[in-house]
């Protein structure tokens, strides 16, 4: 019976969220009238102050400026970790008539059916977050337009080379380290752990020690109770939230503690949160990579698609990975229309 109420929780919960957005472009001039796109979107998380809601407003801004008529279906799990609700909402893509559905998996893998439908289905997919597999050809290949994408060991081993030189400056040989992975299945977690570890462990003269490592989830609540207990029984230098997510849960944990002065907060990927804790200083550095730019890219795609001009698709973008580690830094690379750095400082003086 619970497994029965589950299940209709998470049908209601994703009916709730695959509701359009319609979006008319007016007309300038006469024409013939083009055919009004049906854009699918979903992600494992949509909110506007994370990855996948900025990258939607980008996508949105660059349709718009290019008089794009379109209607949007939008849909994602309850959290990011839960795989069975997101092949669900890939698969209902799959029998709503879509054009194009621009994704971005919980898992590659294990939304992998989801995405077969959809390609059965006609319509085109847009591949962000995730890098194809390098050991495999997916099924749905010949339905993909482009992956819009980045390194994730690349921003763990950035996060981790960050972290060990400043230990370096501060004259910290031995440094004690906690780390919070997402979930077990994640390869995005997985992979920027990987990068971390690797960044540590580089140095021959210095001695880095992980005391703590906890699976966190992805998830604010799970790491913040993860990183108290890691508070309780472990003197640390920094502690690694794999995810911006768990960096700012993290940073609150210290705050509460008392610990934020002693304990160095390294985040990943600068979601709205995090680049006001950077700002502030309260996390000490985060890798970037541009969600409203991914948007416009994917975007570029589908126009290019439907005007008949693929070929000019470019088949895969990575996205640069500036490290945010103070107010000058955002203001150079953080779009202020994603976050105003200077606007966010006024209200705190």
């Amino acid at each position: 019976m619970k497994k029965l109420f589950r299940t209709l929780f998470l049908i209601g919960l994703m009916v709730l969220l695959m509701v359009p957005y319609v979006f008319s472009a007016g007309a300038k001039e006469a024409k013939p009238a083009a055919k009004k796109l049906r854009i699918g979107f979903a992600a494992h998380s949509i909110e506007l102050g994370a990855l996948f809601g900025q990258l939607r407003e980008g996508m949105l801004q660059e349709l718009r400026e290019k008089g794009v008529d379109f209607e949007l279906f939008q849909g994602a799990p309850d959290t990011s970790g839960n795989h069975e609700a997101m092949l669900r909402i890939l698969e209902n893509m799959a029998t709503m008539g879509l054009d194009y559905v621009v994704v971005g998996p919980t898992s590659l893998d294990l939304n992998e059916p989801g995405l077969v439908a959809i390609a059965k289905s006609g319509a085109k997919l847009v591949m962000t977050d995730y890098q194809p597999p390098k050991n495999r050809t997916v099924p749905y290949n010949d339905a993909v337009l482009t992956w819009v994408v980045y390194s994730h060991e690349e921003m763990g081993y950035k996060a981790g080379s960050w972290m060990m030189q400043d230990f370096r400056k501060r004259g910290i040989m031995n440094p004690r380290v906690v780390i919070l992975w997402g979930p077990a299945a994640s390869e995005i977690s997985q992979q920027r752990g990987e990068g971390v570890k690797k960044a540590m462990f580089e140095h021959k003269d210095m001695k880095p020690v992980i005391v703590y490592e906890a699976h966190a989830d992805f998830k604010r609540d799970l790491a913040y109770t993860e990183t108290e207990r890691a508070i309780a029984a472990y003197d640390f230098d920094a502690i690694v939230g794999l995810n911006s997510y768990m960096a700012v849960s993290a940073m609150e944990a210290l705050k509460a503690n008392g610990k934020l002065n002693k304990v160095s907060v390294i985040g990943m990927g600068g979601i709205v949160d995090e680049l006001q804790a950077i700002a502030l200083g309260q996390i000490k550095c985060a890798p970037f990579r541009d969600p409203r730019s991914m948007g416009r890219k994917a975007a570029t795609a589908i126009i290019l698609h439907r005007d008949g001009r693929e070929k000019e698709i470019v088949r895969m973008s990575y996205s640069e990975m500036p490290q945010l580690d103070s107010v000058e830094a955002i203001r150079k690379y953080v779009p202020k229309e994603m976050f105003d750095v200077d606007k966010f400082l006024a209200t705190k003086r």
